[in-house]
């Protein structure tokens, strides 16, 4: 019963260590709010920059699985290029082994200064103060980071827990059996990744080694496969995050295992040959804490050096080891576009600034592809639909950011004055497409609210919404054909649709205020209704904005306002303004 006692208080004392690096890691990610993926970001011009960043990122998490998840998503989502993350993992394996020299504190003792450094006398420290802090804090901020010292205190009581119940099992005879059967490397090996795996932690799996060392029963020949092996079960974690995510991402999660098990086949090969033929006059010795700790950095940081040259031929075996995904629809692949906005042309103001018309086509194109799915829920709502909406949206965002860098970049050359016109002209298209695109995505959250709620349009409502659509998706390629055919023409017949799509506007408002009255439609629906009008003409008036930014662009004048662009349409094309209006009233109508 007594071993029984014992072996719950050591899974007691793991549960408090998994749970504390877990309540650091989440709570030093709150109050960054969001910088540590800035800064995974950032790191992208250089890979011993990257290194550097994964490394301090991990060791201010306490996690190398938080690093590389953050990096998968990163990756996932266009943000992070494959070829930038690996530095960054490699980074992450070297940062990860910090929380074992933390934790070899704990073998601190005597009454001197620097046994105050040891776990069981800093943890009551730290939760004290997180106490104090949490108690005065009237800012969220300040109770996130009193959390934070909660969690490493909470990390090294747990750490204390384990090695003070672990010398209750050293004279277990099947502890002496267990790790007899251990020294196997393979055996070793599979155990390390297999525990690792399981936690979910390569950090907790060398807590529970660094705390059996202390029963004196551990040898050098027995924890050196488990710990080769935990650094590739701490791969699990990544691999887990990658599923469901692009090819890149995938491909992040493969570049965390090569490297782990290259680096951990070179050590194995190495260390056991070198044993075989000559032998380490410590391979039979106890290991203490330390020398724990201390081989666990080694393997780290000598298979970074050794790979880190080797970081090219990585990225191409996970390439061919995971093809793309050629099921990938066209959002995917519409986010090759901006592989054109490449900065070795950028000195070549012509063809940069034809590049960034192709992007920005594209995010017109995804924009009206996003309109027309959200439009499409009003009938029949779908989940995948929406999944599809985020991502295309997501996608939208990442153009209109890259695009923007660009051209700013740009414009900053020495530019003429006709090629300065066209940049501004195709800032301003951007960001008129990025709002389109807004807008649909706002139609689809309020179609999903509407599902939610179990909001009921009437007949007469959804034949008002589905010609309110009609008109919306009119003026949309009809400015689409402004955009890429430059035909002049096209901005009367925008400027005509948006004022037939006003009075019907005002119209369909006019006639739900009276069937609300009437009591045919009810407040909730009749709120989304106006919404969804709402967007319908606003994406209008983005339009528009499109059409005044080209024509301007076209006319080699300035950018007008939509005052001063509606007052020369009415001035010279007032007759055909009126007799385009009567047309789409018969079209629709």
């Amino acid at each position: 019963m007594a071993i029984v006692k014992s072996l719950l208080t050591m899974l007691g004392g793991l549960a408090l260590l998994i749970y504390g690096m877990k309540m650091l890691s989440s709570n030093l990610k709150k109050i960054t709010g969001g910088k540590l993926e800035q800064i995974l970001v950032n790191a992208t011009n250089h890979p011993l920059k990257g290194l550097l960043v994964g490394f301090i990122i991990t060791v201010m998490t306490q996690s190398s699985a938080t690093t590389t998840v953050l990096v998968v998503g990163l990756v996932n989502s266009e943000i992070l290029t494959l070829k930038n993350a690996i530095p960054i993992i490699m980074g992450a394996n070297i940062g990860t082994t910090m929380n074992s020299q933390i934790l070899r504190l704990t073998s601190l003792g005597g009454t001197n200064w620097l046994s105050l450094l040891s776990p069981t006398s800093f943890a009551p420290i730290l939760l004290i103060t997180s106490l104090l802090i949490s108690q005065k804090a009237k800012k969220k901020k300040t109770k996130d980071i009193a959390s934070m010292i909660m969690g490493l205190g909470i990390l090294f009581t747990g750490m204390v827990t384990m090695v003070n119940t672990a010398s209750t099992f050293s004279d277990l005879p099947i502890l002496t059996k267990i790790l007899t059967n251990l020294r196997n490397p393979l055996l070793g090996v599979l155990t390390g990744a297999l525990v690792t795996a399981i936690v979910q932690s390569s950090s907790a799996t060398v807590g529970i080694l660094q705390a059996l060392s202390t029963t004196g029963k551990i040898q050098y020949a027995t924890t050196i496969p488990i710990i080769l092996g935990q650094n590739i079960g701490t791969c699990f974690t990544s691999i887990l995050a990658s599923i469901g995510g692009s090819s890149n991402a995938k491909r992040v999660a493969a570049v965390h295992l090569y490297f782990n098990l290259i680096g951990t086949a070179i050590f194995l090969i190495f260390i056991y040959t070198y044993q075989h033929y000559v032998g380490f006059s410590f391979w039979d010795n106890m290991v203490t804490m330390g020398s724990i700790a201390n081989f666990h950095t080694i393997f780290n940081i000598t298979s970074t050096l050794i790979l880190f040259p080797f970081m090219g031929l990585i990225e191409k075996l996970t390439k061919i080891t995971i093809k793309e995904n050629h099921k990938e629809d066209e959002i995917d692949e519409s986010l090759q576009v901006l592989n054109k906005l490449d900065d070795r042309v950028i000195g070549i103001p012509r063809i940069a600034i034809t590049n960034c018309r192709d992007v920005i086509a594209k995010m017109g194109e995804l924009s009206s592809n996003n309109f027309k799915r959200s439009m499409s829920l009003l009938n029949n709502y779908n989940y995948d639909t929406l999944e599809k909406i985020e991502k295309c949206e997501n996608s939208i965002d990442k153009m209109e950011e890259v695009v923007t860098k660009y051209l700013i970049n740009l414009e900053n050359l020495d530019l003429s004055e006709k090629e300065h016109k066209k940049v501004t002209s195709l800032l301003k298209l951007e960001a008129e497409y990025e709002k389109i695109g807004d807008y649909a995505f706002r139609l689809s959250k309020k179609f999903e609210e509407i599902n939610d709620n179990e909001i009921k349009f009437s007949k007469i409502a959804i034949k008002e919404l589905e010609l309110m659509n009609d008109i919306t998706k009119d003026a949309i390629r009809i400015t689409k054909a402004y955009f890429t055919e430059e035909d002049s023409d096209t901005s009367i017949q925008i400027e005509a649709l948006r004022d037939f799509a006003e009075t019907r506007k005002e119209k369909y408002k006019n006639l739900h205020i009276r069937r609300l009255k009437k009591g045919t439609c009810t407040v909730e629906s009749g709120i989304s209704f106006l919404e969804i009008l709402n967007c319908c003409e606003s994406i209008i008036n983005h339009c528009l904005n499109i059409c005044i930014a080209m024509n301007s662009d076209s006319t080699n004048k300035s950018i007008a306002t939509k005052h001063d662009f509606r007052n020369r349409m009415y001035e010279k094309h007032k007759d055909e303004i009126a007799n385009l209006v009567k047309k789409y009233e018969k079209k629709y109508i």
